[in-house]
């Protein structure tokens, strides 16, 4: 797709979400500040991912059922997996070389993506942005297929329809499980990162496109100001319910977060949707697309450059070690796109004749160039 398919609000939203990892790490990781502040920001910037990832995919994973046939469906896997597999294993490699874990057990599990896939196995988390990016590649074998079952089974009497309920099934079959089986006395090893618990929280991404689809809204200034509001509440309500999981061992915090995630995450989109016509200036719009094009090297690499540089004997302080530590992640992330991501998502397959389906993948919020 060209630029011109592109929402130029997602790909800002994409860009600060990598970034809004990344920078909390630094004073996690280098720094050793004390969690609180910086784990919650990384924490939700992670939901943002989810919900971003299936609302982007919504056209695609509609299409796959429009057309009922596996033929589509492997185009999709094919999109999805020379998008995400190639550059993650690079990035996998560089931290296990950095930590001397290569071909180790977990360095296996790890490229499977089964670190986390039912429970929290390694011995040694030290790849920890690898447990979301399971997450996603779960939620691609799992989630578009089962909706091609929906839909055959359902013979696509009022398509839209099908895909909500099979969007809300799947929603309320893995909260159901998470409900039963979820340890909440240790909820992030064992439940906030692992792949069964959690794969829910992309679908609702594809729920929130559905929406879009049937209510197709026009931004004026008043929805604008609806929206800011709901990111605003849902916000304060996250930030809230993080920072008191981290106090308490209350039960019913675990239970309620996901849902409370969900809704930050689908408020996000939604407000920065609204700020998409205010966003088309040419330098505006450049900017944005240089955000989305490197924020998924930012996500994977921005451990190993920090790795590195906290093992360079440089007399600098706080303030400077953190900008040589941004501008080294922006150079090596320009480098990546453009030297090893863009030849090969120029190589995926294409669906051909996407106009002939009804799935729409301009004016639709789905459309973006980068998935």
């Amino acid at each position: 797709m060209g630029h011109q398919h592109r929402i130029i609000s997602l790909e800002f939203l994409r860009g600060l979400a990598a970034f809004a990892v990344m920078v909390p790490h630094f004073f996690l990781y280098y720094l050793k500040e004390p969690s609180g502040g910086a784990e919650i920001a990384s924490i939700t910037a992670v939901e943002v991912f989810f919900v971003l990832s299936g609302f982007v995919l919504g056209p695609q994973i509609m299409l796959c059922g429009k057309r009922r046939n596996w033929t589509t469906l492997r185009t999709f896997l094919l999109r999805r997996w020379m998008r995400t597999i190639p550059s993650y294993l690079i990035g996998l490699l560089a931290v296990s070389i950095a930590f001397g874990e290569i071909a180790s057990t977990d360095f296996f599990r790890y490229a499977g993506y089964v670190q986390n896939l039912f429970s929290h196995y390694n011995t040694h988390d030290y790849y920890p942005v690898a447990w979301s990016l399971s997450v996603e590649e779960w939620f691609y074998v799992t989630f578009p297929p089962l909706v091609l079952l929906w839909i055959w089974l359902t013979k696509g009497i009022d398509g839209w329809h099908e895909y909500f309920i099979a969007g809300l099934v799947f929603i309320l079959a893995i909260t159901i499980i998470r409900s039963i089986y979820g340890n909440t006395s240790d909820w992030g090893p064992q439940v906030r990162r692992v792949v069964v618990f959690r794969v829910d929280s992309i679908a609702y991404g594809f729920v929130l496109y559905l929406l879009f689809q049937r209510i197709k809204v026009d931004w004026n200034t008043q929805r604008r100001r609806v929206a800011f509001l709901a990111f605003t509440v849902t916000t304060a309500l996250l930030i809230y319910v993080n920072y008191e999981m981290l106090q308490s061992e209350a039960a019913w915090l675990r239970h309620i977060n996901p849902f409370v995630s969900a809704a930050f995450g689908m408020s996000t989109v939604a407000f920065f949707l609204s700020l998409n016509s205010l966003l088309q200036g040419q330098w505006v719009s450049a900017v944005g697309l240089y955000l989305g094009r490197i924020s998924y090297p930012v996500y994977l690499f921005h451990l190993v450059i920090l790795y590195v540089m906290s093992r360079l004997p440089l007399q600098l302080n706080d303030s400077w070690r953190f900008f040589v530590y941004v501008m080294g992640v922006l150079l090596f992330t320009t480098i990546f796109f453009y030297g090893v991501e863009k030849p090969i998502l120029a190589a995926r397959p294409r669906y051909p004749q996407v106009a002939a389906t009804g799935v729409a993948p301009i004016h639709d919020p789905g459309a973006h160039a980068q998935q």
